[in-house]
This record gives structure tokens, sequence and C-alpha cells, in this order.
């Protein structure tokens, strides 16, 4: 799969056309993933929706096969947001559906409220929601500073504890280890960037339309604070709904992806 330098950067991404006639009219669909994931987090996704539109995923900057920005991690929504767009100009993308996981779904919204015309709308499963700081997101008292002395450690078993209890014991383990793939530096500074998200104060800016998809065994970024901030871009004229998966976890789409799969294409006629 290819590269593409961006901003001097050199990103690894991968895109896959549309199999079907009417596929090149349809909005094109950019995945990005989640905290020290890759690409790798949607391998039971993107052929999937490539049956019908253009499909592309992106390792972030630090991730996978992609550069870091300055030879040092990111820590900000506003940064990575900052590169997605410029690799959705690079790719000729405008205007584009962003699916974003995690801290990829804070990292979608950004990018929709800092360069709304070359985006149309946003997925945010199981993250982007308007939580206040790393206590609003359940990562409460020290907890941040423990987990800078092993972020691997913490990560590998934090892993296991937000998956969903109908996600086979297989798939755990593989979900698990591979949070160990990414840097600690990066891993660190990711979890940074999730319970940093501040959409609280730059929901007023936002002119797209956010739906969530969310996991009801998630502590992370729980229905509740879905189904909140849902409610208040209702209120403010923008079309959002919240779509729960019973007994999933954060990671929807690699936790069980048949269902994942289905409930997206359900949302994707929204847009």
């Amino acid at each position: 799969m290819p590269y593409i330098t961006v901003a001097g950067l050199r990103t690894y991404y991968e895109e896959h056309e549309s199999q079907s006639p009417g596929g090149a009219s349809a909005a094109p669909l950019l995945m990005i993933h989640g905290a020290s994931a890759d690409t790798l987090a949607w391998q039971d996704n993107i052929a999937h929706f490539a049956r019908h539109r253009r499909v592309l995923a992106i390792d972030l900057p630090g991730h996978g096969k992609s550069a870091l920005v300055g030879g040092r991690p990111t820590e900000t929504t506003e940064e990575y947001a900052a590169h997605v767009a410029a690799f959705m100009q690079a790719k000729h993308l405008e205007p584009t559906l962003i699916v974003g996981h995690s801290m990829g779904a804070a990292i979608a919204i950004t990018t929709a409220i800092v360069h709304p015309t070359k985006v149309c709308g946003v997925v945010a499963v199981c993250g982007g929601a308007a939580f206040r700081g790393a206590a609003g997101v359940n990562y409460k008292g020290d907890l941040l500073n423990y987990v800078s002395v092993d972020p691997t450690a913490w990560l590998e078993t934090t892993f296991q504890s937000v998956l969903g209890r109908t996600t086979p014991e297989a798939r755990r383990r593989e979900m698990a280890f591979d949070a160990t793939r990414a840097s600690p530096y990066v891993a660190y500074a990711d979890l940074l960037t999730y319970t940093s998200f501040n959409f609280n104060e730059t929901m007023p800016r936002l002119t797209r339309p956010v739906h969530w998809i969310v996991g009801e065994d998630d502590w992370s970024t729980s229905p509740a604070m879905a189904r909140d901030t849902s409610s208040r871009l209702v209120a403010m004229g923008l079309a959002s709904t919240v779509t729960e998966l019973a007994g999933v976890g954060h990671i929807p789409h690699w936790e069980q992806p048949a269902v994942f799969n289905a409930a997206l294409e359900q949302v994707l006629t929204r847009f």
C-alpha cells in the first residue's frame, strides 16, 4: 500500500476504490484509528465499505508506518486534525465522511470544526463526547501520572477492561497485544490527546452532523456521554443520533466487525 508526503511528513495510508458503478458519486470514507493503533484496526471493515464507495484509512503521525511530526509525539487533536486535513487535500477528498474511533473521533470532529469545507459529516465511534478533562472521561486522580511510568503495560491491561462481554477471548488477546506495538511515548501522548479533547468549548463552531456508534459496555466513552453530547448538537440544529451496540465495548469495529459494519451501514444512510 502507498505512502504520501503530507506537509513534509511521510504518511502511510490504505485506499480501496469502490467496486460498484455508482460508488464514484458517493462521498469518500476516511477512517481514522484510535490511540496506539493504526490502519490494521480497520482490517475487517475497509473491504466491506469499499463495495459501495471509495474508502481510505490513514496511519496518524507516529503510528504504524507514518513518521513523527518534528521527531516527537503529537499531544493535541488540533495538530492531528491539521495533518488529516492536509492529507485530504493532497488526495482530493473534499468533501469527505470521516469515521473516527476513540481519539480518532475527537480528531474527526476537530477536523470538521477547523476545516468544515472538507468534511460533510462525522461518525464518532466510542469517542468524541463532550467531557471535561481526564476526570470527565473516567481517568481520575493520579492515573495519568501512573500511566507515564509504563504506558505499554497499562495499555495492554486496559484494552482488556474496555472490551465488551461478547468479544471472543482470542480476539481480546489479539487486540491487547496489538496495543503494545505502539511506541510507549506515542501511547502516552495519545492518552493525553484523548483526555484533553475540549469539545465543550468548540462545540458552538461545529456545522457538520455527527452520529455516534457506541458500545454498551464501554466505560471510557460511555453511551450516556454520547447521548448527552448528541442531544446538545440536536439542540443546536445539527443532525445527530446515537447507535448503541449491546454487549460490545470500546472497539466495536474490531470486537464485533459484522455487528459494527451493519450499524455503520445504517448510519451512512443519514448522510
